[in-house]
């Protein structure tokens, strides 16, 4: 299948005018001023874009896609993102992490949320780690997590000294060695 969007202001990201752009199944084929398509050539859907924006997707990089929220109660708890939710704000990635409830809510499920979301046809990874220390994780480590699971990409939202953290000192972030490789992740990757 083609599709053919038409007179589009393109940002690519950088903005490149306006502009013709050909996509063959899932790919950016041949973005140029004018493209035309034999009639006789293959099944192709034309979108016309004029006085529309064409962007790149967007990523976002911090999303409870588990739900959030819980720390007022059980009736304070979010559910879970829907893919409509996603797609109709452009997002074709995200970052899903655990966020301030690491109690009801368990990396399992935030890893398998994020398998679904990519059968579903979005890309989709996770941060390891939780709100609280010592931090939850898939495998008991953190280097093991980032290493043998494919779709975790980094350790997230640990609070340190937020309201509803645990309040770590110092020497509780650094004394084992889950807790010490989480603090030095954290400095050498600037995660916070």
């Amino acid at each position: 299948m083609l599709t053919l969007i038409k007179n589009g202001e393109i940002y690519s990201p950088d903005y490149l005018g306006r502009k013709d752009v050909l996509i063959t199944g899932d790919k950016i084929a041949f973005i140029d001023d004018r493209i035309e398509v034999p009639e006789n050539f293959a099944p192709i859907q034309i979108v016309d874009a004029t006085n529309l924006l064409v962007v790149p997707g967007f990523i976002d990089s911090h999303v409870h896609i588990i739900g959030g929220g819980g720390e007022g109660g059980f009736k304070t708890r979010t559910p879970e993102l829907m893919l409509t939710d996603i797609t109709t704000s452009g997002i074709t990635t995200l970052v899903g992490l655990l966020g301030t409830d690491g109690t009801t809510r368990r990396m399992e499920s935030l890893l398998a949320k994020a398998r679904a979301l990519e059968e579903e046809g979005i890309s989709c990874f996770i941060h390891t780690g939780s709100y609280q220390v010592p931090v939850k994780t898939l495998t008991g480590k953190i280097e093991d997590d980032l290493i043998f699971i494919d779709k975790i990409i980094g350790v997230g939202e640990i609070a340190i000294s937020d309201h509803r953290s645990s309040e770590p000192t110092l020497e509780e972030l650094t004394k084992s060695p889950q807790r010490h490789a989480t603090a030095v992740f954290c400095q050498e990757k600037q995660v916070y």
